[in-house]
């Protein structure tokens, strides 16, 4: 096992240039020809034969708009706003505010923000405080290895604190943030406090609600609040969703692969990314990756000031750049290394939203996604497991893939009887 230092630390990046993820700083590591002919039977051939690795390249030119949106949804792209919320930030970091607003909410839990601060306050709706311990664990541990492998294609947001909902002595000393969370949770409560992952700006919501929203309910949907929260789901396992309906909400926005090889984002480069993320849950972490979730949103520069969390401020929000994010871990679970911790592995990412890609699907990009993500999973994994672990354990993240593809089949063979 590797020693972490700044010369010696082992990076993993999604390539731009490969179909695999490329690793960098580390000893050359080739798998045996039998591996190699192994990872090639997970892989999905392309159904015609002839279409690039990269499936966009083939798609014809956009219009302005679609343009204008595959440009502010591509990663790392930088985005200019000038809209009042931006304003308000920028504004918030001078005067300071204590105000809190409701940004967000799950099954067991409601976040809430201030202006002009980088960090987020996650409340347990129940008091019961559990699910939130282990939000934090689970976070801090996946974190720390996201740091040691350097993987910094693919955001995962600073864990700052957990407070116990035994410590009465936090909320009394913050009233501005009981009184806000009063109406949602049930006291005492506790608090994962978090950095804030931004939002995407006004530019991309008005893009967004021009291309996918109803006619009937455009004007609704730009002037509704929540809709400021915007952040996108990618589901690079989906097709196509339901529909929008007589509803629409950019607070976790659906964007199904199809959708997003319409506009031809970049969904190899994704699914690269979401392959590394996946490999350092997986076997350096040692967790199923239960539920995380991965979206896009936005960041921009920040000073940390050290000190209490209030002291985390922001830079200027009307300069942003768009970034793929990996969150919410509450429900992640440790795993054994062996085909016990593999088949949870395999139950947590079956039950998931389908953010990660489907094996054994018809259509081109479907099968190239799939592709990329494995080629990227299998070469992390196989880095990370010669760095931490026994290599003979270099099995396990190929159980893994074969043991998705299986239920996947099986699943399919269910529906069709």
């Amino acid at each position: 096992m590797t020693s972490e230092t700044p010369t010696n630390r082992r990076r993993l990046n999604a390539s731009s240039s490969s179909d695999s993820a490329a690793v960098s700083g580390s000893p050359t590591f080739a798998p045996d020809v039998a591996e190699n002919l192994e990872l090639h039977s997970l892989l999905d051939p392309i159904a015609d034969g002839k279409a690039s690795p990269n499936a966009t390249a083939l798609q014809p030119n956009l219009d302005f708009a679609d343009s204008e949106l595959k440009r502010m949804l591509s990663i790392r792209n930088p985005i200019s706003t000038l809209s009042t919320a931006a304003e308000r930030h920028n504004q918030a970091q001078t005067i300071g505010t204590e105000s809190f607003k409701k940004i967000g909410a799950g099954a067991y839990g409601t976040i809430l923000a201030q202006d002009g601060k980088l960090i987020v306050f996650k409340l347990a709706k129940s008091g019961d405080d559990d699910a939130l311990r282990n939000d934090y664990e689970k976070h801090s541990l996946i974190a720390r290895y996201f740091n040691k492998y350097s993987v910094n294609e693919l955001g995962i947001p600073e864990c700052i604190d957990f407070i116990p909902k035994s410590n009465i002595e936090f909320f009394s000393q913050r009233p501005s943030l009981t009184q806000a969370a009063e109406a949602l949770c049930y006291f005492p409560t506790g608090a994962l406090i978090s950095e804030r992952i931004l939002p995407l700006p006004l530019p991309v919501r008005q893009l967004l609600i021009d291309k996918y929203c109803s006619e009937k309910i455009k004007a609704e949907a730009l002037c509704a609040v929540a809709n400021k929260d915007c952040l996108i789901r990618v589901y690079l396992g989906s097709m196509a969703g339901r529909g929008i309906g007589k509803f629409f909400s950019l607070r976790n926005f659906k964007m199904h692969l199809g959708m997003m090889h319409s506009i031809q984002l970049d969904v190899d480069g994704m699914a690269r990314r979401m392959g590394i993320a996946m490999a350092v849950m997986h076997w350096a972490a040692m967790t199923d990756a239960r539920d995380v979730e991965f979206i896009l949103g936005s960041a921009t520069a920040k000073t940390t000031i050290q000190g209490s969390p209030s002291s985390y401020t922001l830079k200027d929000l009307s300069q942003r750049v768009t970034q793929l994010w990996v969150l919410d871990f509450n429900q992640v679970r440790s795993i054994t290394m062996d085909a016990a911790g593999v088949n949870q592995a395999v139950e947590a990412a079956i039950i998931n939203d389908p953010y990660i890609p489907r094996p054994l699907r018809n259509s081109s990009i479907e099968r190239s996604v799939w592709s990329s993500f494995v080629k990227s999973y299998i070469e992390a994994s196989d880095m990370i497991i010669q760095d931490q672990h026994d290599p003979g354990m270099a099995e396990l993240p190929r159980m893994f893939i074969q043991g998705f593809i299986d239920v996947v089949r099986q699943m399919s063979l269910s529906q069709h009887k």
